[in-house]
């Protein structure tokens, strides 16, 4: 009997897990991405105009990415939005050039779904606390338990898309410094 328990603690604790995303000091979702280059005097405009290409690549249609440019400090701001299990997630991508070197961060991530809009937490909610915002009105733990696993499902994606999209930038900007020495 022992034995069953155990397995079933052990089967049922990572469906019953929270999905954690990256934050900063301040509790709020962030990814980032400090990233040397493989020559590391490319200047930082070189940086940022080879980041624009590549966003050219990455939101190929005009009205995917929103973006703006402080040319003083070498900044590229992108405001894009993932699709995910039929909500829109937007978000601020920020692109910081140095010599050699570039920062990527990507914050700001708000959900929107048939007109409501929602921070993304660090955290997915757990069925604690859906109950408790419910204010226990809803009280088929099947309809919690459900939401639950839609929003960990919708964060386990988030996180992918969001390490892609970093990943993808640092390929092209490496690749760029391969096509320079060649």
């Amino acid at each position: 009997m022992k034995v069953l328990l155990f397995l079933f603690v052990l089967v049922s604790t990572p469906l019953l897990a929270q999905v954690k995303l990256p934050s900063n000091e301040l509790g709020q979702v962030q990814y980032q991405e400090i990233v040397r280059l493989p020559d590391s005097k490319r200047p930082s405009r070189q940086i940022i105009t080879q980041a624009r290409a590549w966003l050219e690549t990455q939101y190929p249609n005009e009205g995917d990415a929103e973006q703006q440019y402080d040319q003083e400090h070498a900044i590229l701001f992108i405001k894009s939005a993932y699709r995910i299990n039929e909500q829109d997630i937007r978000y601020t991508l920020t692109i910081e050039g140095k010599f050699g070197r570039y920062r990527a961060t990507i914050t700001d991530l708000v959900a929107e779904s048939d007109g409501f809009a929602s921070p993304i937490l660090s955290t997915s909610p757990s069925a604690a606390e859906l109950s408790r915002v419910a204010d226990n009105k809803a009280k088929n733990s099947d309809v919690i338990n459900q939401t639950v696993k839609q929003q960990e499902d919708l964060y386990r994606k988030l996180d992918r898309q969001c390490r892609l999209t970093l990943n993808s930038l640092k390929e092209y900007l490496v690749s760029q410094a391969d096509n320079q020495t060649k």
